[in-house]
């Protein structure tokens, strides 16, 4: 292709579709396919209008499809700032005229769509290969020649950001954690090679976005490249001195594509959404978005109803209806609903929801609607990593927990022997910023032998849950930190021990010979400890930090005494009962009222007819009478 640098440049933004497998004998998919079909104001989804153009003599650049009728909306501020004018000065009539197209065009046996204005929301999004605009960037730029990275940090909290360099990077500059995050997006500078057939800055994430100064006759060959680009693995080679490719955490999380297994994978992610605990999965938008504009959420099928400020899982599953599946979840959206007087942006439902799935040793994640196995050899670094961490056991003054809360225990252990073990649970200690509080640990015990003193720093938590433990481990590698950083800090903290009659601890301190527990309050005692995996990655980067101090890091499983778990299922069996008996009354009850208002209905009914009977023989009568007269 002729150099392509002084040309006038259109915009791209470019999907691929995905290949059938449905076994339909068609082999590109029809436009009622893959078209969106959006939920109108009736509750139903619609089909979109399209005015059709085929491009070409023959249709051979595609066909282009312009949604009708265009859009028009009122922006919100106009009724906000209306109210203040006054006598008979008027606002003119303003809207806002949006227009949507997309072309579709077919090469080398793919179907390719090409969106225009808002023509994105004409796609049906089931259909769209995930992450091809990615690949496409991966295999287009060099590692040194990125501009932006987004990421998605896989947590608790999973945390979408967005990096961007006012001029060409390496990859390394942008402080990637190859063991937590998963490449969303990103944007390069084109290799020499690419330029002239893709521009000379590339952007992907779903779609492939670029600006080029090409002619419409010039586009399927733009196509081709794209295509072969997306299906190339050129990232993942090492450079001309042998090194490792700074793109290769890329294929730490490797996505499924077999059909059998994705559904297997479906099968056990609807067998643990309908179980009472929904545990290592969440709710989250799997894009960026300014939350400023956001007023909040709607799980229902239109613009009404109830707005929930945040996502919630179990809100949501309590949504469906009665014999509901994993296709219905395909087919749910959830409504974002802004504020700036945008249209309500429709999210697909199943592309919300993160889930972590074994299926036998293997890991699978479930993250954007698309299903990801966690690269062997990462896994395995991991479970190594948590399986060889110390096991610190459970000895006297611990105990098996039987209390009302975590702080009832702490100070019950502590109580136990208060000549080595206070405690600092909720003893907060200002440090940083006006509201920045921090505490050192839930426990300390202080050791003396001769002339050496140590410490060990306990940093208790009950249960497993990801949001549960990523506290925990952030909070033991703050404080962790401070204390080998920061005078003043172990300072405070003295301030604290004296308090409760124990040893000071040196200043300035020193983290070797001392040692950090996190303990996790989990299960009986037959169980063994065990963790969700985005919270063992959790758990390597902020041991290995710790360690790196010179602290020793170890594990200690606390467990629930036999009294309280046998406690805890009665009052469980007692809620399941008392539910099953408010359900009950509530049905018994709506039967009574729909009998008492069936009965009323009947006699109302009857009431009526006999009234009218009875006016139907008066007329009658009165009519027989006239004739005798």
């Amino acid at each position: 292709m002729a150099s392509t640098s002084d040309r006038k440049k259109i915009a791209l933004n470019v999907y691929l579709l995905k290949k059938r497998d449905d076994g339909s004998p068609c082999a590109n998919w029809a436009k009622t396919e893959f078209l969106a079909r959006p939920v109108g104001s009736s509750g139903k989804a619609l089909l979109i209008r399209t005015d059709e153009y085929p491009l070409g003599t023959s249709g051979e650049y595609g066909t282009l499809y312009i949604k009708k009728p265009a859009t028009e909306s009122e922006p919100e501020w106009v009724q906000f700032v209306s109210s203040g004018v006054t006598g008979s000065t008027k606002l003119p009539k303003l809207k806002n005229r949006s227009t949507s197209a997309i072309l579709v065009i077919e090469r080398n046996s793919r179907q390719f769509v090409i969106a225009f204005g808002h023509g994105r929301f004409m796609i049906e999004p089931r259909l769209v290969e995930d992450r091809f605009g990615i690949r496409t960037v991966l295999n287009s730029i060099s590692p040194d020649k990125v501009a932006s990275i987004d990421r998605q940090t896989f947590d608790a909290s999973p945390r979408i950001s967005r990096v961007q360099t006012v001029k060409a990077s390496s990859v390394s500059d942008f402080m990637i954690n190859p063991e937590q995050d998963l490449l969303r997006g990103l944007v390069g500078f084109t290799q020499r090679s690419y330029r002239d057939s893709l521009g000379d800055v590339v952007a992907g994430i779903d779609s492939f976005k670029a600006s080029i100064g090409i002619v419409l006759s010039e586009l399927p060959g733009v196509l081709d490249v794209i295509l072969e680009r997306s299906e190339s693995t050129d990232y993942l080679k090492r450079d001309s001195e042998g090194r490792i490719s700074q793109f290769a955490w890329v294929e730490n999380l490797l996505p499924i594509k077999d059909r059998s297994k994705i559904e297997n994978l479906e099968k056990a992610l609807w067998k643990k959404l309908k179980a009472p605990t929904l545990e290592n999965m969440w709710l989250s938008v799997p894009e960026i978005f300014d939350w400023s504009e956001v007023t909040g959420f709607r799980y229902g099928t239109t613009d009404k109803g109830e707005i929930e400020s945040d996502l919630d899982l179990k809100e949501f599953m309590s949504t469906l209806r009665k014999g509901a599946t994993i296709e219905t979840i395909k087919r749910k959206e959830i409504i974002m609903q802004m504020s700036s007087g945008i249209p309500s942006r429709r999210i697909n439902a199943f592309k919300c929801i993160y889930a972590e799935i074994k299926l036998g040793i293997d890991l699978f994640i479930l993250h954007a609607g698309t299903w990801f196995k966690v690269e062997d050899n990462f896994k395995r670094g991991i479970e190594k990593y948590f399986s060889s961490l110390p096991r610190r056991a459970m000895s006297a003054p611990f105990i098996e927990y039987n209390h009302s809360g975590e702080g009832d225990y702490n100070e019950a252990v502590c109580a136990a022997d208060p000549t080595q073990y206070g405690i600092l649970d909720r003893k907060l200690i200002q440090f940083g910023g006006k509201h920045d509080k921090i505490e050192v640990c839930d426990i300390i015990k202080t050791s003396n032998s001769g002339t050496n003193k140590s410490y060990d720093f306990f940093h208790v938590k009950r249960g497993r849950s990801s949001a549960n433990l990523s506290h925990l481990f952030a909070q033991g590698l703050v404080a962790a930190t401070l204390l080998v950083r920061e005078e003043s800090f172990t300072t405070d903290v003295n301030a604290q021990l004296t308090n409760l009659g124990l040893p000071s601890l040196p200043s300035p301190f020193s983290a070797r010979g001392n040692n950090l527990v996190y303990a996790i309050i989990d299960g009986p005692s037959t169980s063994t400890l065990d963790i969700p995996f985005f919270s063992k990655v959790t758990l390597q980067n902020c041991g290995k930090t710790i360690s790196a101090f010179g602290y020793s890091v170890a594990l200690m499983h606390i467990p629930e005494s036999a009294t309280y778990l046998a406690a805890k299922a009665k009052k469980s069996a007692k809620k399941k009962a008392t539910k099953k008996t408010v359900k009950k009354a509530v049905k018994s009850t709506v039967k009574k009222a729909a009998k008492k208002a069936a009965k009323k209905a009947v006699k109302k009914a009857v009431k009526k007819a006999v009234k009218k009977a009875v006016k139907k023989a008066a007329k009658k009568t009165q009519r027989a009478q006239q004739l005798n007269q």
